[in-house]
């Protein structure tokens, strides 16, 4: 009897030293972060937004390095740290946003000669094919009211 509760002893001695018991943490990921509605709800909702950004920076071009030239990202998929993550993924911003044409991708980026800023331009042309000026100050007007 007293060897076999020994040896119980160290069975159970051996399986803690292999796999510690743990306790349970509520998880700390962006699914639950969010004030969404709360509980499994809420995280189910917010795993979809968090799809969708993903799924809209991929097919954006934003993931990696792309968003050094395709506007910053909206998804968290890099981490909270990301530099290059979007402040507010829901509200246009020119700084933030691509600024290049909608469509075609033969474009070149030159500095203006009077503002200096950088504009998308045709490369054997070289017509400028920025957006409509007005865009923004037509998306900032929504805000004001």
């Amino acid at each position: 009897m007293l060897l076999r509760s020994s040896i119980l002893c160290m069975l159970i001695v051996v399986a803690h030293a292999f796999a510690p018991l743990q306790s349970w943490r509520p998880s700390t990921t962006v699914l639950f972060e969010k004030g969404g509605g709360g509980g499994i709800f809420g995280a189910v909702g917010n795993f979809f937004e968090e799809l969708d950004a993903f799924v809209d920076d991929a097919t954006s071009r934003r993931l990696g390095a792309g968003s050094a030239f395709y506007g910053k990202r909206k998804s968290s998929f890099y981490g909270k740290e990301d530099t290059m993550k979007k402040a507010n993924r829901g509200r246009p911003d020119p700084t933030e946003d691509y600024q290049g044409p909608a469509q075609g991708g033969y474009f070149v980026w030159n500095a203006d000669e009077e503002t200096g800023q950088m504009k998308p331009v045709t490369r054997m042309k070289k017509k400028n094919i920025e957006r409509n000026p007005n865009y923004w100050d037509r998306v900032f007007a929504k805000d004001d009211d």
